[in-house]
């Protein structure tokens, strides 16, 4: 598959998880779906990266931190790279919350400062996450097609 079809997948995934969430009848298949759908928002990102760096022919990244304390990045990879340091961007706030998932799951007696604070608000915040991705995928591929 190409890396272009991988990152369609995952954002394909992302969007089925957050349409099931809408339909879960219980609040653990909802937070379950609710995870599921970030889990796959943070793939598609990690895909994402990894279709720009192919594209430019530069070497697979270990960790976001390794790759951006490369000293030359694309625009497209010091766009998100500024992103990812601005505590209001959307890709600030999806690393953060997917590494919360990590350590504390995404139960309401889990919020940290600055994150969202109930279930119901998941589903709207991870749609605007998928959005965003998206537009930036539609974006980048505009350039790869003029290059």
């Amino acid at each position: 598959m190409s890396r272009i079809g991988r990152t369609n997948q995952v954002l394909y995934f992302a969007r089925l998880s957050l349409d099931k969430v809408e339909q879960a009848e219980s609040l653990q298949n909802k937070q379950m779906m609710e995870e599921t759908a970030l889990y796959h928002l943070h793939t598609a990102f990690i895909s994402l990266v990894s279709e720009v760096l192919a594209q430019y022919n530069l070497e697979p990244f270990v960790s976001l931190d390794e790759l951006f304390s490369r000293s030359s990045l694309p625009a497209e990879l010091y766009e998100l790279q500024l992103a990812r340091l601005d505590s209001k961007s959307w890709l600030y706030n999806l690393l953060k919350q997917e590494q919360r998932m990590i350590i504390d799951g995404l139960k309401d007696n889990n919020v940290n400062s600055g994150l969202i604070s109930s279930q119901s608000d998941y589903t709207s915040l991870f749609r605007n996450y998928l959005k965003e991705i998206e537009n930036l995928a539609q974006r980048i591929r505009v350039l790869y097609q003029e290059n």
